[in-house]
């Protein structure tokens, strides 16, 4: 069996190992790979206390306006957030939005933050910020899906096995095959 490198040789992959006439083509299989991955993103951040992975980290590069930061795109969690002011800088702290509004009720230029926190598809700080500072981080980031248009991933060059296990065992929950959803589940 040939190994998994990219999106075309996991499909090859999964048919392989179901060995179905009904499930050729990647169309069924894609179905399989979207959930794949979202499970192995959800597993990843849940059992490593919402860190990710280094194959994850992306570089943050961004400048508050508004007293607020948009999210960058794919993001997961934060891995660390540095405030450049003047000729100083230091990491802010992530807290929660609540945290957020709750200690820093006046949302109007007070000083410099010490605190971020995510809210929808925004950074929000504390104490809001008197000026456009400039942010520097990594965080960890979602790669666009497998797909015949996106071939490769962090997933498909680090951890291919496992994606093809998640793959095969969603099969196998799609298929109501229990036996072989619990032997790749393993």
């Amino acid at each position: 069996m040939a190994q998994v490198t990219d999106y075309p040789s996991l499909v090859q992959a999964v048919q392989d190992w179901l060995s179905r006439s009904d499930m050729t083509g990647p169309g069924p299989v894609d179905y399989f790979i979207q959930a794949a991955e979202e499970r192995i993103y959800h597993d990843i951040l849940a059992q490593n206390l919402q860190r990710g992975t280094q194959a994850m980290e992306t570089v943050l590069a961004g400048t508050i306006a508004n007293g607020v930061l948009a999210l960058p795109s794919g993001y997961l969690a934060m891995k660390h957030l540095i405030l450049q002011a003047g000729s100083n800088s230091y990491e802010l702290e992530r807290k929660s939005a609540e945290f957020i509004y709750t200690r820093f009720p006046n949302r109007t230029a007070d000083d410099a933050p010490a605190y971020f926190a995510r809210e929808g598809q925004s950074f929000i700080f504390g104490p809001y910020p008197d000026s456009n500072y400039t942010l520097a981080g990594i965080y960890w980031q979602r790669s666009a899906g497998l797909s015949s248009s996106n071939s490769s991933t962090w997933m498909t060059t680090t951890i291919p096995s496992t994606l093809l296990a998640a793959v095969l065992a969603g099969a196998g929950g799609y298929l109501q095959d229990s036996d072989k959803q619990q032997y790749w589940e393993q």
